[in-house]
């Protein structure tokens, strides 16, 4: 049995490790430490210093509609007060009293607004079903959403200020108009690096121990120890050779836990998100003023409905690196942007649920803490809090949906799993090419 006393390691010092540390140590544990083998006490996070995990980004969505998600949408809407409350806390720092780099003007989240549209004149059904969900469980939310070419809903958003009666009309054009969506004017962004700061520099002075960096953070292997037919996990060792004791291993890896733990290759499989950054220069005022959050919210586009060996990520930082993408994904954002903001041509261009439970045969000493599809990063704030119910066998509504997936033979776990053959494989797919400056 897990208790305050435990000796606690933490493999993985993203979201899910953070967010987890946190709570714990504030639940009253004395000795959680984390491992990670990238050097956040000097690179911040930064996307672009050697962070190749899902939570090092420079910011990420923020939305709590998740329709028939109620689970999503209720972990959504509590992480959001508790993300203004870590805005205010910034804000009335000293900066001397703030973790580098923050400063007291971050805003970790950021409510620009986001707004969901998609292909048709017609509201598509996960968009009506959004708006229903929200409206039955969380009215006050509700008020905060304004519905495409609605007119009552053109009103309501002017009367929140004219920022957001512009925005409203932002993307009326896009394909000529034949678009459909609403404006969430509750959801916005987060700083995704800075955020990570933040709740790093919490679990410090919570008490939480960090070993970050390689080769001492960096996980070689479990140690585990066999009993008869009992199987426990004792500890880690780690690239330098040391050995960690721990009473209990948490496994938060993302979608390098397969790699870790290949027990739960079918329920945690790595996917491929294209992210596309535009450089807008410095001396375009014009431009980083219209696209400011002040004047622009997030938008999403949904151009029609989709389709469904170990997983394990590959970025440039990977032994076998790659920094490339997708030509597909490449033209297709290229188009949609395109047609959005043709001012910007010239500066260049499944399962959400988690698996957050105690690993089957290994006498309650491993636990696992990661999956969802990129949306765990919202609830960085408050994850950690029902991540400890798990680990202390409380249940709560999230025990059922978090909980460890037995896969029967021949069926599918997580709506993927195509093999190496399949036809999203990155082996299999054309690939973009870097072009050269004329005269090289």
């Amino acid at each position: 049995m897990t208790t305050p006393e435990s000796r606690v390691i933490i493999v993985g010092g993203g979201v899910f490790g953070l967010s987890t540390a946190l709570w714990l140590a504030r639940g009253g544990y004395k000795n959680v430490t984390i491992f990670d083998r990238c050097n956040f006490d000097t690179n911040y996070y930064n996307p672009a210093d050697g962070c190749d995990g899902a939570s090092a980004d420079i910011n990420k969505i923020f939305r709590a509609t998740y329709g028939s998600q109620k689970h999503s949408q209720d972990l959504a809407l509590e992480a959001r007060d508790i993300w203004l409350e870590w805005n205010r806390a910034i804000k009335e720092s000293h900066p001397s009293d703030l973790p580098r780099p923050l400063t007291p003007e971050d805003e970790l989240l950021t409510l620009c607004g986001v707004y969901h549209l998609a292909d048709g004149p017609n509201m598509i059904p996960r968009y009506v079903e959004n708006l229903r969900v929200i409206e039955d469980t969380a009215p006050s939310f509700r008020d905060l959403q304004f519905i495409k070419d609605n007119a009552d809903d053109e009103r309501r958003a002017g009367a929140h200020g004219p920022k957001w009666a512009k925005k409203f009309h932002l993307f009326d054009k896009f394909k000529d108009g034949a678009t459909n969506g609403f404006l969430d004017a509750g959801s916005g962004i987060t700083l995704a690096d800075k955020a990570c700061v933040y709740a790093r520099y919490l679990c410090q002075k919570a008490g939480v121990k960090f070993v970050l960096g390689r080769p001492r953070g960096e996980l070689e292997h479990l140690i585990t120890e066999q009993d008869g037919s009992d199987r426990s996990v004792k500890g880690i060792k780690t690239r330098d050779g040391l050995t960690h004791p721990a009473d209990l291993v948490i496994v938060a890896c993302g979608p390098w836990t397969a790699a870790v733990l290949p027990e739960a290759y079918r329920s945690v499989e790595a996917t491929m998100g294209i992210v596309m950054f535009i450089d807008v220069p410095e001396d375009r005022k014009d431009l980083r003023e219209k696209f400011h959050p002040d004047n622009i919210p997030v938008w999403r586009f949904i151009q029609g409905e989709g389709e469904g060996r170990i997983s394990t990520p590959r970025t440039k930082y990977s032994p076998e690196p790659i920094n490339t993408v997708p030509l597909y994904g490449l033209e297709l954002m290229k188009q949609v942007i395109g047609g959005l903001f043709p001012e910007l041509a010239e500066v260049g261009f499944t399962d959400s649920r988690f698996v957050i439970d105690y690993v089957p045969g290994y006498s309650d000493s491993l636990f696992i803490c990661t999956g969802g599809s990129g949306h765990g990063f919202k609830f960085l704030p408050v994850l950690g809090k029902y991540v400890k119910n798990q680990l202390e066998r409380v249940p709560d509504r999230f025990t059922p949906i978090w909980k460890w997936r037995a896969v029967e033979e021949g069926k599918q776990c997580n709506g993927l799993e195509e093999g190496e053959a399949g036809p999203r494989e990155m082996s299999n797919l054309k690939l973009a090419k870097r072009k050269r400056p004329p005269g090289l």
